[in-house]
C-alpha cells in the first residue's frame, strides 16, 4: 500500500529537519536495528525529495505548489512515530504546528 502525502514546499523542509536526528542513532536490539533502518529510510527519501526540490524552484517559499510524497505503510507510519517524538523538541510555534498537520494527515490516511 502507497500513502501520498501532498505537502508545501516549507513543511516537507521542516519535516526532513525534524528527523534529521534519527541518524544519531543507534540501535542494540533485532527490533531496534529493523526498526532504524525503516528511519532511515523514510529520512533518506525526504532529504532526497528536498534536494531536488530545492535544485528546481527559484524560491521555495514563493511556490504555491505541493510536492508529493509517496512513502510505503509502513514508511508512513514510522514517520508519523518520528514526527509524534519530534514536535517534543520543537522550539518554534509555527514548527510544532507544520508537524502536527503532517501528524494530522499521516493518522487519517493510515486508519
Amino acid at each position: 500500500m502507497k500513502i501520498d502525502l501532498n505537502l508545501a514546499p516549507e513543511k516537507i523542509i521542516i519535516i526532513s529537519a525534524a528527523v534529521q536526528p534519527i541518524y544519531n542513532t543507534k540501535a542494540h536490539t533485532r527490533r531496534e536495528k529493523s526498526t532504524l533502518t525503516i528511519s532511515f529510510d523514510v529520512a533518506a527519501k525526504l532529504d532526497s525529495k528536498v534536494a531536488s526540490m530545492k535544485a528546481k524552484m527559484s524560491s521555495l517559499f514563493d511556490s504555491k505548489k505541493k510536492i508529493k510524497v509517496s512513502l510505503k505503510y509502513h514508511e508512513a507510519d514510522m514517520l508519523e512515530l518520528l514526527l509524534i517524538d519530534a514536535i517534543k523538541y520543537a522550539d518554534n510555534d509555527f514548527i510544532r504546528q507544520q508537524i502536527q498537520s503532517v501528524i494530522n494527515v499521516l493518522n487519517q490516511k493510515l486508519t
